[in-house]
């Protein structure tokens, strides 16, 4: 099933990212700044079968790169998903801050990952936001030798993140864009 859930996403793609060390150790400019619009079908839109365009459009900036033992990422991101005339939206925003607890990398290792502000927020035209994950959550990741995700240990959640291990996401998503199941 493919997550609308920004930030995984983003920490094991950046836990695998080829860039070079940084030299700022975190402070002043980013080191690495993007903004991009992506369009795509996702053909199993939540493990449904049906197929759901999406546009995102995201800015991220991140302070830190591969192998250092910290790096910070702010971003903020809309997505649209459009299943026949309906169009439903995603946003994102906040700060993720990660720090290596165990091992290297490349290798097997462990991070302590604090995200703050707007993990997902599921919006209707008209009707307002059908699911909200936000505030402020602490958590171990964990990395095999491959960079390959293992484990997650949630440490502190305030503020409410019901997408972060449950289908609360995809299953709002599915029933506002009429999608049939069964």
């Amino acid at each position: 099933m493919r997550r609308f859930v920004l930030i995984p996403a983003v920490l094991v793609a950046l836990a695998v990212m080829p860039a070079a060390a940084s030299a700022q150790g975190g402070h002043g400019a980013p080191d690495f700044q993007d903004r991009f619009t992506d369009e795509f079908v996702d053909d199993d839109f939540c493990g449904t079968g049906a197929s759901v365009e999406v546009v995102e459009n995201t800015v991220g900036n991140v302070w830190g790169l591969e192998g250092e033992d910290f790096f910070i990422l702010t971003f903020r991101s809309r997505l649209s998903f459009t299943y026949g005339d309906t169009t439903i939206y995603a946003q994102n925003a906040g700060r993720v801050d990660v720090q290596r607890v165990e091992g290297t990398f490349p290798g097997p290792r462990t991070d302590l990952v604090v995200e703050t502000g707007i993990r997902a927020a599921l919006l209707v035209p008209g009707q307002g936001a059908l699911t909200l994950d936000h505030g402020f959550l602490k958590y171990l990741v964990s990395f095999d030798e491959n960079g390959d995700f293992v484990s997650v240990e949630v440490l502190k959640d305030a503020g409410g993140h019901p997408a972060f291990d449950s289908d609360v996401f995809c299953d709002a998503a599915i029933e506002a864009l009429g999608i049939p199941t069964a």
